[in-house]
């Protein structure tokens, strides 16, 4: 009778931890669907907080992108002996970081022209009045002036980027863009400028500005495009494009860009030819996911 009574007791205790256990993995369970239904109605009617989310989820992926090709083109050390296998992989590679830029910059355009309505409607508020700041100082725009800003926030023809980088670098194989990741020869100036000097260079205070990964370089380079005075006819002229309804093509807005380079016109052509035998134009009709107005 005892060791029945003592049987009992000895299994009772397993019995509990069971249905204990069985317990938590049911809450556990129950909340994670809990948690999921919330979050997916999070700001469901609340508009402000369904753009913010997106604005995350944007930027999320935005840097996503960034991150992964960083680690690939931190250090560029193209070494295959074929010509053409070196081409093709240096398009590659810079294909989709010049994408991801411009993509980035037509969600800027896109915010500036939902601005310019609410200015239209005299509905600005506050937190939209400091959007439109900052992007006035970002791409140095003076006055206020929103025509010009709309001039400034637009894409560069991915065929365009590829060629200037394959001219500027050596299709990557320069020592400038093996060191520093200097794929378009932007020049920084002064003795503590964080660059490389030139090796026919008499000037020590003149050096090319390095980067830390090609994100970084093609961004100053568009950004460089986007604002820097001497590109001015650029801009006027892709702005001319959109107006009537044109594909921004790098073959046609390279020739706003004879003051990229001391060879003038020889440069231009040189872009030009690149352009073509590579078959870089394609590049130029591929669609963003929002309006490129």
């Amino acid at each position: 009778m005892n060791k029945s009574r003592n049987k009992k007791k000895s299994t009772n205790p397993h019995i509990s931890y069971k249905y204990i256990a069985a317990f938590c993995v049911t809450f556990a369970i129950f909340n994670f669907f809990v948690e999921k239904i919330a979050s997916k109605n999070e700001g469901k009617n609340n508009p402000q907080i369904q753009n913010i989310r997106f604005n995350q989820v944007q930027s999320y992926k935005s840097n996503l992108v960034k991150q992964k090709f960083s680690k690939i083109t931190v250090k560029n050390n193209i070494k295959t002996p074929s010509v053409q296998n070196r081409k093709s992989e240096f398009i590659a590679n810079l294909f989709p970081i010049v994408r991801s830029a411009n993509q980035d910059i037509i969600e800027k355009r896109n915010i500036i022209f939902l601005i310019e309505k609410k200015i239209k409607s005299n509905d600005l508020n506050v937190l939209e009045a400091a959007i439109l700041k900052k992007l006035f100082n970002e791409y140095k725009v003076k006055n206020n002036d929103l025509a010009e800003l709309k001039k400034r926030i637009d894409i560069v023809p991915i065929s365009l980027a590829i060629a200037q980088a394959a001219i500027e670098s050596g299709w990557g194989t320069s020592r400038f863009a093996q060191e520093g990741n200097a794929y378009f020869g932007q020049k920084i100036i002064g003795i503590k400028a964080d660059g490389i000097k030139p090796s026919d260079s008499e000037n020590p205070l003149i050096k090319v500005r390095i980067f830390e990964n090609l994100n970084d370089s093609v961004e100053a380079y568009i950004n460089n495009l986007n604002t820097h005075f001497a590109y001015k006819n650029f801009r006027k002229s892709r702005n001319e494009l959109r107006s009537f309804g044109k594909t921004l093509e790098g073959k046609i807005l390279v020739n706003q860009l004879k003051k990229y380079s001391e060879l003038g016109n020889e440069y231009i052509a040189s872009v030009q030819e690149i352009i073509k035998k590579n078959n870089l134009s394609k590049f130029d009709f591929i669609e963003y996911t929002s309006a490129q107005r």
